[in-house]
Parts: structure tokens; sequence; C-alpha cells
């Protein structure tokens, strides 16, 4: 089954100089679209058969954090999306949103990709997975890459590290760093209509910021109460 290729990156703003207009700064730019990238066949995991007596599958145990590329910020989005609350029924309930969650966690790699401004990228073609035991869909792409000169990075904390913007947090914050994994979780959770929870956004600035008020506008109450 072969599955489009598309390109994201999650771009965030100056705190002192905010441009809503502006194209999105994406690391794939050369690539005349996002369909310019290269294209990779994917694969549909097999669904797993649900016994008509058998109880709720429960929330998926947080994984071990320690190497992962959002070791950070994973044990608060982690708790976020594995409680009963708004944020986690907006990406299907806990025990979908903590196994997209888990699965995307484990995907995530690091490395610099060259514009401070882009905090994730996923990119190329995506597999698309059903878990008929969970009720979890969602799509896990060939390349998603933590930009480690990135508001998620480690030097974005440093007092000389330009200050930038997601939602109305301070994008190296630890409520900042959750909101942009919460952003990307969207791209990748499917919704009962059967479209992403956000669509596509990785060249179109004012998108990307539209998509990040749609989740915050989900996720507020409980983004405020993370702590550094």
């Amino acid at each position: 089954m072969r599955l489009p290729s598309v390109s994201l990156a999650f771009a965030v703003g100056l705190l002192t100089h905010l441009s809503p207009g502006a194209p999105a700064a994406c690391a794939d730019a050369d690539a005349p679209s996002p369909v310019g990238c290269v294209e990779r066949a994917g694969a549909e995991v097999p669904e797993v058969s649900l016994p008509p007596a058998a109880r709720p599958a429960p929330v998926p145990t947080p994984l071990d954090a320690r190497g992962l590329a959002v070791e950070k910020s994973y044990a608060a989005v982690f708790r976020i999306l594995s409680g009963e609350n708004r944020c986690s029924r907006f990406f299907g309930g806990p025990a979908k949103a903590a196994e997209a969650f888990n699965q995307f966690a484990r995907r995530l790699s690091m490395r610099p990709l060259g514009n401070r401004l882009v905090a994730i990228r996923m990119s190329g073609g995506f597999a698309y997975y059903r878990n008929s035991l969970t009720g979890a869909s969602y799509r896990l792409f060939d390349e998603a890459t933590l930009n480690l000169d990135g508001p998620l990075g480690p030097d974005a904390a440093r007092p000389s590290a330009p200050r930038m913007a997601v939602g109305s947090f301070a994008a190296h914050t630890a409520q900042g760093g959750a909101l942009i994994l919460l952003h990307e979780l969207g791209h990748i959770v499917q919704g009962p209509d059967g479209d992403w929870l956000l669509p596509n956004d990785g060249f179109d600035h004012a998108l990307s910021a539209r998509n990040t008020r749609t989740v915050e506008a989900h996720c507020v109450e409980q983004l405020k109460a993370v702590r550094d």
C-alpha cells in the first residue's frame, strides 16, 4: 500500500519579533512543495481482534524516558495524555492518545536541522497503524527529527539563546515544550472523521499557528499545571 509523502515542520516565533504572515521555516525548504520530498511505500499493521467480552484496553505504561529525544518533556506529556481530561479526549482518550505518543516518542531522533525556529520535522512516507484493541489510529513517518538547535534542544534555555514563543508559552519552558509535542501528536492521530486531527502545516506558518491554538484551547488547563 503506497501512502503519500509529506513534510511537516513545527516552527516557532521569536518573542521579540513575531511575524504571523511570514512563510514557515522548514528544513526542507529547498523542496518546491510538501510532495517534493522522497516518497516511500507505507505498510499497514494488521489489526488486533478484540474479543467481544473483553474490557476496554488499559492505558499503556509509560516508557523509560532515558535516552529518548524528548527525555525532558516525555513524562509531563504522558501524564496529560494518560489521564481523563479534556486534552486527552481531544486525542481520542487516554488509551489511544498514550499509545500514539509512546510510538511517536520511540521514533523521534535528534540532530541539528540548521534553523533555530524549527522544533521538530516529520517527513517522507508514513506507515498507518490501527489497533482495534485500543481503538488507536495513527501514522508514523519515515523521518521524525527533533532539532538540536531548536527550542527543545539542550541550549534553548540558556540566557543567550533567542526567546521564542509557542502559543501562550515561551518555547523553552516545560509548558512550551509540552505544547510543541502535543501539536505534533495532532498531525499523526486520526480523528473519528478519518482526517488527521491537525492538517499538514509544514510550509504554512499561519496554519501552524492556528493548529497550535487549537491544541492549546483543548489542553490549556493541563499545560498550565506542567512544572519545570
